[in-house]
């Protein structure tokens, strides 16, 4: 019996460490979805060659924007943030919007440099 596919939300899907875990997402055959900041004329080339490369491999891709996180994290079951620390005032958000969702249990986050940990939302 094949084992169930989950539908997995990325944040920091196209950072260093994101990018690799979007990846391995979709090759085990994962729904896999990737929301980041809009794309625009200061984004790296190198970031819109990627978003390009995830949509032509089935990822599906979205704009960091409250209702529309809410919208797409009520359709996964798994939620994975890659932000770097610095970044733990978009991390509350995302959080926010969690619970708003009101369908996921349990976030990983990186809270510290070198830490990842399970923030409990049930």
């Amino acid at each position: 019996m094949e084992a169930k596919k989950n539908k997995i939300l990325v944040f920091g899907g196209t950072g260093y460490i994101g990018k690799y875990m979007v990846k391995a997402s979709i090759s085990l055959g994962h729904p896999t979805f990737v929301y980041t900041h809009p794309i625009n004329s200061k984004t790296p080339n190198s970031k819109i060659q990627l978003c390009k490369e995830f949509n032509s491999i089935g990822v599906t891709l979205g704009e960091l924007e409250h209702d529309q996180i809410v919208k797409v994290i009520k359709q996964v079951d798994i939620v994975i943030c890659t932000f770097p620390y610095p970044q733990v005032l978009e991390q509350l958000k995302i959080i926010d919007a969690i619970k708003v969702a009101g369908n996921i249990k349990v976030i990983k986050i990186p809270l510290t440099k070198n830490v990842l940990n399970d923030i409990s939302l049930g």
